[in-house]
Parts: C-alpha cells; sequence; structure tokens
C-alpha cells in the first residue's frame, strides 16, 4: 500500500504532499507535463527510467499546493544504488548507499524562493528521518532559487566542493543558411571544407536519420560501431546498450521525438549524433565519432546535418540543448551558455557524515588534479596519449588499412 505523506503549513495556505507509489502519479500527469520542459523529467522518460532501473525503490515527487491547486513540484525517486567517487578515471570509494534521487530539469511550477526553502526543508526531513543516507540533484543551474538555498544548508549537511560545468546551447534563427551565416569565419570555412573533402569520397557523407520505434534496433546497432571505438568508451562514458538507453530511444520514438543521426564512410558507420525534440527544444544526448576517420571530421559533419533537421517545418526546434560540458564543437556553434552542477545533501548522521567526507574529500581532489593538468603543457600531452590509448584499446584490429579513397 502506498504510502500518502502531507506536510502541513495551512496558515500560509501551503500544503505538501510527497507521492510515493507509481499509480499515484496519474493524477499529477496533466500539471506534470504542461510544466516540463526537459525530457530527463517528463512523465513517460520517467516512467521508463523506473522500469528499466534495477536500482529504483519508488518514486518521490514532492507537490506543494497552494489551497487544492499544484503550485510547484519536484520529480525524484528512492533508490539503492552504488557511488562511484572518483578521481579522474580511477575509482576511490564505492559506497552503497540509499539515495534520494532528483532528476534533471524535475523542479517544476512556481519555482520561489519560498517553495525552494519548502522543498530542502522537507528533503531534509526525510533524511533524518532515515529515509535514505543522501539527496542528489542532477545538474541545478547555480543560479537557480533551489541551488542557493541548498548551498545554506548546515555545513555537515551539504556537499563541498562539487563540480560546476559549462552548459552550452544554440538558439535557432529562421534558416539553416541564417545559422551558417552567423558562425565565425574560421569555423564555416571548415565546415565548408571538410564538406566538400567528403563530397570527393565516393559514396561518403552520407546520413541516415533513425526516427521510428521499429528502427531503434538498426540504430543501436550502427551506433555501437562507432560507440566501442572510441574513448569514452574506454572510461565507462558515452553510449552504452544498457536498459535504460533503450527504454529511452523507444520512448521517444513511440512519442515521434527520437533524431538518431549515423554518417557513413567507405560503407562503415563513422560518427552519430543521437537525442530527441522535446517540445521546441532538441536536446543532444549521445555523440562520437571514430577516430580513424578523424581527418574528414565526421562529427562536425553529422552534428551540422543534426543542426539542418532542426529546420523542418513540421518538426520545427526553436533551440539545440547540448548538456553539460565544454567541449570544442560545442563553442563553435553554441551562442547561450551557463553553469550548473549537482547538490549532495546529507542527514546529521554517522553513514551521512562519513559519505560526505568521502564524497568531498574525493571532489577536492579530483578538482586539484585536473586544474593541474589545465595548467600543464606536458600533463595535457600525457592525458591525451591516454585517452588515444584507451581508443587504441577498444577498437580491433584490422588487417588492412582502409583506403578511403578507393
Amino acid at each position: 500500500m502506498s504510502q500518502k505523506k502531507s506536510v502541513g503549513a495551512e496558515s500560509t495556505g501551503r500544503r505538501m504532499r510527497i507521492f510515493d507509489s507509481i499509480p499515484d502519479l496519474e493524477q499529477l500527469r496533466a500539471v506534470w507535463y504542461s510544466w516540463c520542459h526537459d525530457p530527463n523529467a517528463d512523465p513517460d522518460f520517467y516512467l521508463a527510467a523506473a522500469r528499466a532501473r534495477p536500482d529504483f525503490e519508488r518514486p518521490h515527487v514532492i507537490v506543494i499546493y497552494r489551497g487544492n491547486t499544484p503550485d510547484c513540484m519536484l520529480v525524484g525517486r528512492l533508490e539503492q544504488t552504488t557511488l562511484d567517487l572518483k578521481l579522474g578515471y580511477t575509482t576511490l570509494f564505492k559506497p552503497s548507499v540509499r539515495r534520494l534521487f532528483f532528476v534533471q530539469g524535475g523542479f517544476l511550477g512556481n519555482q520561489s524562493q519560498e517553495n525552494s526553502e519548502y522543498l530542502i526543508c522537507s528533503i531534509m526531513q526525510s533524511l533524518q528521518k532515515g529515509e535514505a543516507h543522501t539527496a542528489e540533484f542532477a545538474r541545478q543551474r547555480i543560479d537557480s532559487t533551489l541551488y542557493r538555498t541548498a548551498k545554506e544548508v548546515g555545513f555537515l549537511q551539504r556537499g563541498h566542493f562539487s563540480p560546476v560545468h559549462q552548459h552550452r546551447s544554440l538558439r535557432l534563427p529562421d534558416t539553416f543558411d541564417k545559422f551558417v551565416r552567423g558562425m565565425s569565419r574560421h569555423n564555416r570555412h571548415e565546415f565548408r571544407r571538410h564538406e566538400k573533402q567528403i563530397a570527393d569520397v565516393p559514396g561518403a557523407g552520407q546520413v541516415h536519420c533513425y526516427r521510428s520505434e521499429d528502427e531503434v534496433a538498426d540504430l543501436v546497432r550502427e551506433v555501437e560501431k562507432v560507440a566501442k571505438q572510441t574513448y569514452q568508451r574506454g572510461v565507462g562514458a558515452g553510449f552504452r546498450t544498457d536498459r535504460e538507453t533503450l527504454e529511452f530511444l523507444k520512448v521517444a520514438a513511440r512519442k515521434g521525438e527520437l533524431r538518431g543521426c549515423v554518417m557513413h564512410i567507405a560503407a562503415q558507420p563513422c560518427a552519430f549524433f543521437v537525442g530527441n525534440r522535446y517540445k521546441e527544444t532538441f536536446h543532444g544526448r549521445f555523440m562520437g565519432f571514430d577516430p580513424r576517420f578523424a581527418s574528414y571530421s565526421p562529427g562536425l559533419m553529422v552534428l551540422m546535418h543534426s543542426i539542418e533537421e532542426c529546420f523542418e517545418p513540421h518538426t520545427r526546434a526553436t533551440q539545440m540543448d547540448f548538456g553539460w560540458g565544454d567541449r570544442r564543437y560545442k563553442r563553435a556553434v553554441c551562442n547561450e551558455v551557463w553553469q550548473d552542477g549537482p547538490i549532495y545533501l546529507y542527514p546529521v548522521a554517522w553513514k551521512g557524515t562519513i559519505l560526505n567526507l568521502a564524497r568531498s574529500l574525493t571532489s577536492f581532489l579530483d578538482l586539484i588534479a585536473r586544474e593541474i593538468v589545465s595548467s600543464s603543457t606536458t600533463l595535457l600531452k600525457v592525458k591525451k596519449a591516454w585517452q588515444r590509448c584507451l581508443t587504441s584499446a577498444s577498437m580491433p584490429h584490422f588487417a588492412t588499412e582502409l583506403d578511403l579513397k578507393k
């Protein structure tokens, strides 16, 4: 039987309810979808993740009402999971914890300071009651009321040295031609040069876009051929054919939102860009290229193809969200940027304090290491060499070299 929890504040006209059973979430669907602008917090994707994740225990969706009308909601879940606390690519600690996890884009509705304070207070109460060892918010904007409020809790109850990343997006003009003309002269020249270079290779530059549910298996097969060649695969990042990814792709296709572009050179897949158009924004989710074809810049070419598809009249997008991370290709095309990062909260309890210490220490060491590497030319070369080693280790051995000019 589901627990229907309610925290009262009737003197201010507010009340709070925590929805902790999947059937009860259906009564929220209409307002949930109308407020949502990030597919990570969409009700259909949320339920798909709940089905796919083995660590999922129950929902933890907090709704604040003004009278009988929902005023805001915070979308989360309770899970039993193992954390990977890493220094660079090396895992230092792997604690098993019960975690309240609040999804990216999951603070919906009226994001006032008052509501943020009320939500953080509710979460801290849940932690102190022993419902979880930690609470984690995925990728909150640092200028948001929720982020600022969480940073004001007690010293021992909040995480420290949490990473903050650039988050870039592209506000699209009226036409693709206007977008290309708006690029810097250097980037526009590079695009045109590689476009001509690929055009000179017989059968090269072909891009197939997968959109329907019955194409998902083909998309996954083609993307996997490229993803397994990348250094990201060597460090356990990037595209993976796990159940959650497959559920995401199927739900996106079912909703008519999937966009999976794969580029071929010499009859082989060489680059991909996969995401989904959610309302008026295209959200890039996975991108990668086969380094054997790097001289052709296939990543840039499939990216430009994906941007061009955003101008199709029946699937028009007005913005592309490239997610966190300050990669060079994002700087080349994006015209909006902000900063975001995770939030970690802990109860005043033995395990919560130890977990906070372990995670904060790991974050501090990782931050120092990254600053040292970024300021040292020699260490940057070592890092790139290590990435090349990871790429080589993930590649199969070929008896002959590819001759792309044939």
